[in-house]
């Protein structure tokens, strides 16, 4: 039986869906934060251990992306985004020059055509299908960027900021703070967090710790507001993918940040 959820003010007609989406969307929150939390430890031990770590995050998205937006064909789909990943990381790891990996990017638009041209079910929903796995796509190669930033004092130093701000506004999701108060407590937090760690580290500093946790902290909130809404981010696969987003696509705006202010 199909039925709608019709949202007055703070009140719900079903309180049962209420509890569901609360539970979901703590449960996104919960894993965004692990995954982040993982990304800030692996960063002290050997270069091995994060590529396991972002490879994780990016397969999990992967596999849980065509599910959570509803594409048609969705193996097909899940496979183009893991090629992509996976050649995303490889070719940083061969050449540690992000510039290949917009090669990959490239080659992974052209792989989205050639997924829609080997489909056999008539093709509905073409626009949507394409757009959705270019759109994987991107965030795949995003979560690359995290390898990009490099080793080095400054490097693992820049990867605890973007992991320690992360793990706060994703933990900050899970509050019981409704509507826009709760995006922009997410947002505030975040980059407080970043303001905090930057300051203790003093390779970072705090104009760098405090722009990385206002990325932090727009993207966590944007990605839990929108996606919570989808009727697929119940389903497991689907909410790994909505809690993997902020933590994968964060990868290159922490890049960017950190060669552009610390050089």
């Amino acid at each position: 039986m199909l039925f709608a959820v019709e949202r007055r003010g703070d009140h719900y007609d079903r309180p049962d869906e209420v509890d569901r989406g609360m539970i979901s969307g703590t449960f996104r929150a919960v894993v965004s934060a692990t995954a982040a939390a993982g990304i800030g430890i692996t960063a002290f031990g050997d270069r091995f251990l994060l590529v396991i770590t972002v490879a994780g995050i990016a397969a999990l998205f992967a596999i849980g992306w065509p599910t959570l937006v509803e594409l048609p064909a969705r193996r097909g789909a899940a496979i183009v985004l893991l090629l992509t990943g996976a050649a995303s990381i490889g070719v940083l790891l061969l050449w540690d020059d992000l510039a290949y990996v917009a090669v990959v990017l490239g080659l992974a638009v052209v792989g989205a055509f050639v997924r829609e041209l080997a489909r056999r079910d008539g093709r509905p929903r073409l626009v949507e299908s394409v757009s959705g796995v270019v759109t994987g796509a991107v965030v795949m190669a995003s979560a690359a960027g995290w390898l990009a930033i490099g080793t080095g004092k400054v490097s693992v130093g820049l990867l605890l900021v973007g992991a320690v701000t992360l793990t706060v506004s994703s933990a900050c999701t899970a509050l019981p703070i409704p509507g826009w108060l709760g995006s922009a407590a997410t947002i505030v937090l975040g980059c407080a967090s970043g303001l905090l760690v930057g300051s203790l580290i003093e390779v970072v500093g705090l104009l760098t710790g405090g722009l990385v946790g206002l990325a932090a902290g727009v993207l966590t909130a944007a990605v839990h507001a929108l996606f919570g809404q989808f009727p697929a981010s119940g389903r497991p696969t689907a909410a790994l993918a909505a809690a993997m987003l902020p933590v994968a696509v964060a990868g290159v705006p922490v890049y960017v940040v950190g060669r552009l202010v610390l050089g």
